[in-house]
């Protein structure tokens, strides 16, 4: 036995006319009954919120290949045990150093050396507590101490440690620790962010930079950064970015930062990737066009708990003709994520929660997305929009793909993807360029305009997918729609808004538990299904119950219909109980329980009671049809 129950939110009245299914009797009115739900999904979606939090982890497993020194610090034990350490101690408006062989024992000392000393390994300059480090031998560098006019800038040849040791220290010109290449190249900087230990690091309103040099944000380097340690790591930028490389950012398990950027900066940016494996990090944006995350290249989410606050605005760009966005996470090619959790708010004009120029992939873990700024831009079609010029910046949830093409593909696997985007017209909530595949997991969107919507194709093969926009489609294909698998629900708006719709494409349903319910819907298009279909216009009433039921006994379905449903709906139904040739009912008033999904009774559901509204014959693959402006059927198709 298929057991379906649902639960309905958010959608507005309208008529549905024009119900024509040969066989049909009854008066197709459903009202009274009762369900007793055991939810298993989210159940908070349209009020749920996204808040910093700093507490580190219960535990974390963070699984990396020890041969691969992209990601571990290889610092092998030939080479460790002849590692020198130099140790800086801020004070102040002075900085005190130390040279020391691995064993402990000293090379020298500024007490003995001075503020210039230089042998054929380092070369160690200090100017109050600015400090500057030339090395050619692979260095442990121990930074501790206060200062509020220091920074710690380092030329390396080599790959190098840097531990920070109980460091609070303020550039008022630049960077706090400024990173640059060495005669050799780029190399890797371990940052290691010492265990029990609280660290500050800030930078200045304006930089005074050397020429043919970058000088990007408050941490910078042009090299690998990879950051471990429990200790914590505040950075606070007054003039540039957070955290920044020139090649890639690697945050480790069991880290725990804090970044908040300056006015329209980013909080970790990468001209080629940003890692995080695991550890506790919160990011706060403002201003213009901020980024919480960004890189060129690559966003690889694997665990941690990452939680994004950007409240920038979007900004016209003269020169591009264009808009630039916020976006908590921004990628000019791939975000993936894996494990962990992602957890994204933006409240400005034209914000996004993630963005993705090309693919985006979810194997795991949870992102939660909230955004609620208004569209800003340019349309004179009378979209309720005052807007100037020919473009638009509009806010979404999860965006992949580029505006001028359709690049975007975006693939879940498995994790859970929530998404609530209410900011008005535009305002939508999974959107692709190209193409959407849901293969598993758990895909909620709660959207003021559509909930999942795809340029060119939408498939689910399974997962539990919940689509509803609550002035806009449910979930919505611009092209074909095919499901062969999963629970979905779909909840439109009015007419001739869809709970389903892929405009006059083919809608191929060949399996899973499918409602969709709205002003209209999209028709099966019964030549590519092997699932029948029922759709329906059904008078519902607020807190009832429609059960379909076979002529034997057996429930196939059941809806529960919330408070804001009230009024003739059109309703999609399909499941694997149907069957072509057998004889169905729908009851009403009835009384229901079981395991659901947003309502959903995917398993153990429990029927008594109810009476027949009305019945029908599933005479072919797909029963019902009318007025539904919204239409999915194939030229040469007609309503049934």
């Amino acid at each position: 036995m298929i057991a379906v129950a649902v639960m309905l939110t958010a959608c507005n009245s309208d008529d549905f006319t024009g119900f024509e299914t040969a066989g049909v009797s009854g008066s197709a009115t459903v009202s009274g009954g009762s369900a007793t739900l055991s939810e298993t999904g989210t159940t908070d979606i349209a009020t749920f919120d996204i808040v910093t939090d700093a507490t580190p982890l219960a535990s974390e497993t963070e699984v990396v290949d020890a041969t691969n020194e992209d990601f571990v610090e290889s610092m092998l034990a030939e080479e460790t045990d002849g590692l020198k350490t130099l140790t800086i101690t801020y004070n102040g408006s002075t900085a005190e150093w130390t040279y020391c062989k691995k064993s402990g024992v000293v090379i020298a000392t500024q007490a003995t050396a001075g503020n210039s000393y230089e042998d054929e390994d380092v070369a160690i300059s200090v100017s109050g507590a600015h400090v500057t480090v030339n090395a050619a031998k692979k260095i442990d560098y121990i930074l501790q101490g206060t200062s509020t006019d220091g920074n710690f800038k380092l030329y390396s040849e080599k790959k190098f440690i840097l531990d920070l040791n109980g460091l609070t220290l303020a550039n008022k010109s630049g960077a706090a620790i400024n990173i640059q290449k060495g005669s050799d190249g780029d190399k890797r900087c371990y940052l290691r962010v010492k265990d029990g230990t609280a660290n500050t690091l800030s930078d200045g309103a304006t930089y005074v930079t050397t020429d043919g040099e970058d000088e990007k944000g408050v941490i910078f380097s042009e090299g690998k950064l990879l950051i471990s340690g429990t200790g914590t790591l505040s950075v606070k930028a007054n003039g540039k970015h957070g955290i920044v490389s020139d090649d890639y950012v690697y945050l480790h398990a069991g880290t725990n930062t804090d970044i908040r950027p300056a006015a329209g900066c980013h909080g970790i940016k990468a001209n080629d990737a940003v890692y995080i494996a695991g550890g506790v990090h919160n990011i706060i944006c403002s201003g213009d066009a901020p980024k919480g995350v960004t890189a060129d290249s690559l966003v690889c989410v694997t665990g941690g708990r990452t939680t994004i606050i950007n409240s920038g605005k979007a900004v016209y760009d003269s020169e591009e003709q264009d808009y630039s966005q916020p976006s908590c996470v921004k990628s000019d090619s791939i975000v993936y994520v894996k494990g962990g959790e992602l957890l994204c708010k933006a409240t400005g004009n034209g914000g996004k929660g993630i963005r993705a120029a090309r693919i985006y992939t979810q194997d795991g873990g949870t992102v939660k997305i909230i955004t609620t700024g208004q569209a800003v831009g340019s349309s004179s079609s009378g979209m309720g929009r005052t807007m100037s010029s020919s473009s638009d910046a509009e806010p979404k949830g999860l965006h992949v793909g580029k505006k001028s093409d359709t690049t975007g593909q975006l693939t879940v696997n498995g994790g859970k993807l929530i998404v609530r985007c209410t900011g008005g017209e535009g305002a939508e909530g999974i959107e692709s360029k190209n193409w959407i595949v849901i293969n598993g997991g758990q895909v909620e969107s709660y959207c003021y305009d559509d909930a999942i919507n795809a340029a060119k194709s939408l498939t689910i093969n399974g997962g539990y997918v919940y689509g509803n926009g609550t002035n806009n489609d449910g979930i919505d294909s611009n092209g074909n729609l095919t499901i062969n698998g999963g629970v979905v629900v779909g909840c439109g708006a009015s007419q001739p808004e869809d709970g389903i719709d892929c405009d006059q494409n083919t809608l191929a349903i060949k399996g899973g538990i499918v409602v969709g319910i709205g002003g209209s819907t999209s028709t099966p298009t019964s030549n590519y299904c092997t699932q029948p279909s029922l759709v329906t216009s059904t008078s519902l009433s607020s807190g009832a119950v429609l059960v379909l039921r076979k002529s034997d006994g057996t429930n196939v379905a059941a809806l529960k219909v919330p408070s804001r449903y009230n009024g003739t709906y059109t309703v999609l139904l399909s499941a694997p109980g149907l069957a072509v040739g057998n004889t169905y009912s729908v009851v009403g008033g009835a009384t229901i329980s079981g395991t659901s999904f947003q309502g959903v009774v995917y398993d153990a559901l429990s029927v008594s009671g109810g009476s027949a509204s009305y019945s029908y014959t599933q005479s072919s693959m797909v029963v019902g049809g009318g007025s539904s402006m919204g239409g999915g059927m194939m030229p040469g198709e007609r309503p049934f």
